[in-house]
């Protein structure tokens, strides 16, 4: 058994820490020249020290600037290092013919996709235009709402979306879209993870824990915006299922935080964690915090700093719940 399978195999058991730990890991029709864009879709607002794209506001509330480019391009990475080093676990036996990649942020798992399977055509979408100018022959990138009404005119194969939780408010809806522009016999690979709560299962982490706060004061800011924070697999699987999808595979993943688990490649995805969260607790958390936790600026800064800092202690034992599903249209 591989240590991915292992990873969602003993989901439910602990992750064994190690308490021996010393030495730190070495970290392993576009926005391009022929579309032209408006001012108004270009155009940035800065909050906080942090740039957030102006047609993201209330609709989006991570920034777009380079900070989080590398990060996101870091959590790519961590989800390589997850699913054995795959872009996709849909059973294709020949490469898509249209491929949609829905959020698709930096472009990293479009270009990814569509240099492994030059004879497919992948479209990337998002609000923000911070993908490259200049692309593989076989990649699109478009900006779009993908709330609004869908008006591509290709069906496609093959429908990716990964951390799309902080910015689609109507599930049924969005899940519905991807089935009326899906071909029979394609596939829906989503990707996202728990924001109930940070886990522990060896006591090691408190209830007063930084890490607590930070999430119950996220969630309820992201729930007063419309978002739905308390999703589980279960409410996706059924949402799917719900817009007329089979559910293929259907997995979930204990994600350490931080460098603290035995075992080469936990440890490993735990120490990348840490890396994409040194700026992932602020661009998750700040524009909410203050703007609708009710903290001030000084205080998100404190509070962030210190779940940071925990994260590199390895003293709390923490994870979170990753998913990764598959999911067919009949034929």
């Amino acid at each position: 058994m591989s240590e991915t399978e292992d990873l969602v195999a003993n989901s439910s058991a602990p992750i064994a820490a190690d308490d021996n730990y010393e030495s730190g890991i070495e970290n392993t029709s576009l926005a391009s020249s022929t579309q032209s864009l408006t001012e108004s879709v270009l155009s940035h607002v800065y909050e906080n020290g942090r740039r957030y794209h102006s047609k993201s506001v209330g609709r989006y509330f991570l920034p777009t600037d380079e900070t989080e480019q590398d990060r996101l391009d870091m959590y790519h990475h961590m989800m390589l290092e997850l699913l054995g080093g795959k872009l996709s676990l849909a059973p294709f036996d020949k490469d898509p013919g249209f491929v949609l990649d829905c959020g698709t942020g930096t472009g990293i798992w479009a270009l990814d996709y569509a240099d492994l399977h030059p004879a497919s055509v992948v479209y990337g979408i998002d609000l923000a235009p911070i993908q490259p100018s200049y692309v593989f022959p076989n990649v699109r990138f478009e900006l779009d709402d993908l709330e609004k009404d869908w008006t591509f005119r290709d069906k496609f194969d093959l429908i990716h979306t990964r951390l799309m939780s902080t910015g689609i408010k109507n599930w049924p809806r969005f899940f519905q879209q991807m089935y009326d522009f899906l071909n029979p016999g394609g596939y829906v690979e989503f990707s996202d993870h728990d924001y109930n709560g940070v886990l522990c299962d060896n006591g090691t982490m408190p209830d007063d824990t930084p890490y607590n706060r930070y999430m119950a004061l996220m969630s309820k800011s992201m729930a007063e915006n419309g978002l739905n924070p308390y999703l589980t697999l279960k409410d996706y699987t059924k949402m799917l299922s719900d817009a007329g999808f089979e559910i293929v595979k259907s997995l979930e993943f204990k994600m350490p935080m931080g460098a603290w688990p035995k075992g080469r490649k936990a440890k490993y995805m735990g120490a990348v964690y840490a890396e994409q969260a040194k700026t992932g607790f602020e661009a998750y958390g700040k524009s909410l915090l203050v703007n609708q936790g009710g903290l001030s600026v000084e205080e998100a800064d404190k509070l962030i700093g210190d779940c940071v800092k925990l994260l590199f202690a390895r003293t709390q034992h923490t994870y979170y719940f990753g998913w990764h599903i598959i999911a067919r249209k009949p034929e």
